[in-house]
């Protein structure tokens, strides 16, 4: 039997006893990195002072937008634009200072198996994106709901679009009004209110009978005034051949005085008298000719006398047919048939087709001061929405149905070819544009870099929806995640933050020439911020926009893929 003591002594002691080594799973150790490196940035004074930073300039600059009754699109545009183009810069820092930390010892943890290399920077990459995506989702989305918000409040009391303009009535623009240009009794008339017309249709007919014969009496005044004309003529020419005659035989009278010598005094005396006699045949015959030549002048205006009272006979008896002047349909019809009519009785009313316009009261004197004429409007008769614009505005004010004095503007709007808007009630939005204000330096670069004052009028007659709200944010998450991933991958490239800062700033500030080169113009930041108020304002197409977002987050992820196998395929630091 083995001693017990012997037994003792060979069985080891149980502190000496080797126990299995648990190695943390990966998802474990991802989570523990990940933590920890956001505790750290949370401690962080550059994240601390990022945050406190943007967060304060964006409520002061939102609200100095609100107390301007700026639009939600016009606010979210300028905190979108102020974040890539300026506040990028922290991001660029917060992502590039990741490995400062880690690099004494980030060697020896690596060497001693404690994590591997591909969990230690996919771990960094995922907690500075969070970090990043946090400290801007922190201000922009609550911003970004309170504009929001805001527009709605701006947009129906006293804001950037008129909202008074409510229930106005649909008239016709400058309606023709048809009169009777002739007298008579209505023998036939076809039409009634309501009816469609065209121009030239015969709307109806005024008894021209007598107007007939009126015309039938100036064409035998015509007539005669022509006979007449050439009865003149023939005179004429009858006293030009009497003042010839007359000449010739006064010559003949001068010529047989020369011989005087030859003659006794008889003689002579009668030729004298002979000759006086043919002066008087000639003065005579002159004057008969003058005469006859006024007499055709006489008879020529009274020919074209006669050809006037024609021209205006027949333009009566035309008058009699009455004709629809341009194509519209029929608002008034004031007579009847076989009524009697004098000239310039108002017959009928006839509307232009498709051709409206609104009377809108203006009650706050302000909004009037920035209205001016062309500036567009939208009218909205029920459910179907119309675009006009500011014709023109009144000069005095006047009182509404309701006994309020207000201004008013009249707005002109095209139908859709659909029939029966006259006196429905039409709701009217009328683009403000911005007030009057002396620009600083600053705001006139901003407003050169993202465009405003260059035919914007149309963004900022709509509201900022939610899906618009989340892809023009998502826009600044993208730029923020490819400047993030850019820089890690330059920070385990060169293994110095400083280069990494530097060469992500260097390079997000040639980007926009980059991407031009590359054909990927709409991936610049440039064309960011230029079209960031089309995005809010809903009228980009939606699917260049998920397009440019599915770019940037792909370029993102290349990054970050190539960061981790760079990173893993580094020898570890000694």
């Amino acid at each position: 039997m083995q001693d017990p003591s012997e037994t003792a002594r060979a069985r080891p002691p149980a502190s000496s006893v080797a126990t299995p080594r648990i190695v943390p799973s990966t998802l474990r150790t991802l989570r523990v990195l990940v933590l920890t490196d956001l505790q750290a940035c949370t401690r962080s004074w550059l994240v601390r002072g990022f945050f406190v930073v943007t967060l304060l300039v964006s409520i002061l600059a939102l609200k100095g937008m609100q107390g301007n009754q700026a639009s939600a699109s016009q606010m979210l545009e300028t905190l979108y634009s102020t974040y890539i183009l300026i506040w990028m810069h922290g991001i660029i820092f917060i992502a590039g200072s990741a490995l400062i930390r880690e690099q004494e010892c980030l060697g020896d943890a690596i060497l001693s198996r404690g994590i591997t290399r591909s969990e230690y920077i996919s771990a960094k990459l995922f907690a500075r994106l969070l970090t990043t995506i946090c400290l801007i989702a922190a201000v922009i989305l609550p911003a970004s709901f309170w504009a929001i918000r805001q527009d709605d409040l701006v947009r129906t009391e006293t804001g950037y679009v008129s909202a008074n303009a409510q229930s106005v009535t649909v008239e016709a623009w400058e309606p023709k009004k048809i009169f009777a240009a002739v007298e008579g009794s209505i023998l036939e008339m076809n039409i009634e209110v309501g009816d469609e017309v065209h121009a030239g249709d015969v709307l109806s007919l005024i008894d021209d009978r007598l107007l007939y014969d009126a015309l039938e009496s100036a064409r035998r005044t015509e007539q005669d005034s022509r006979n007449e004309i050439d009865n003149s003529h023939r005179r004429y020419e009858n006293s030009k051949r009497a003042v010839s005659q007359a000449e010739e035989a006064l010559t003949r009278a001068e010529r047989v005085l020369i011989a005087k010598d030859l003659m006794s005094k008889l003689e002579q005396s009668d030729r004298e008298a002979d000759l006086r006699s043919r002066k008087r045949e000639l003065k005579d015959a002159e004057n008969a000719m003058h005469q006859a030549r006024a007499a055709i002048r006489t008879a020529e205006r009274a020919g074209e006398e006669a050809q006037t009272k024609i021209l205006a006979a027949r333009k009566k008896v035309s008058d009699a047919t009455i004709t629809a002047p341009i194509t519209g349909y029929v608002t008034e019809v004031i007579i009847q048939a076989s009524q009697s009519v004098g000239v310039g009785a108002h017959l009928f009313t006839i509307a232009p087709l498709d051709d409206y316009e609104l009377r809108v009261p203006i009650y706050n004197f302000t909004e009037f001061k920035r209205l001016e004429e062309g500036l567009d409007a939208y009218v909205t008769v029920q459910s179907s929405e119309f675009k006009g614009t500011i014709e023109r505005l009144g000069a005095m004010t006047e009182k509404d149905r309701y006994g309020r004095d207000s201004n008013y503007v009249i707005v002109r709007f095209q139908g859709d070819g659909t029939l029966g808007l006259l006196g429905l009630n039409a709701d009217v939005r009328m683009v403000l544009p911005p007030p009057e204000e002396k620009l600083s330096n600053s705001a006139k670069l901003m407003n050169a870099l993202t465009g405003h004052g260059e035919d914007d009028i149309e963004t900022r007659t709509t509201s900022v929806t939610l899906p618009w709200m989340l892809i023009a944010s998502a826009k600044v998450f993208g730029c923020a995640a490819f400047l993030v991933s850019f820089s890690l991958f330059l920070a385990v490239l060169f293994r110095n933050s400083l280069v990494a800062i530097l060469g992500t700033v260097g390079l997000w500030h040639i980007s926009n020439l980059i991407f031009d080169f590359a054909g990927l113009p709409e991936l610049s930041y440039f064309e960011i911020v230029r079209t960031m108020d089309k995005v809010l304002g809903g009228i980009a197409n939606p699917g260049d926009e998920l397009q440019v977002l599915a770019w940037m987050f792909g370029i993102s992820l290349s990054l970050v893929l190539l960061t981790i196998a760079r990173f893993r395929s580094l020898d570890p630091q000694k």
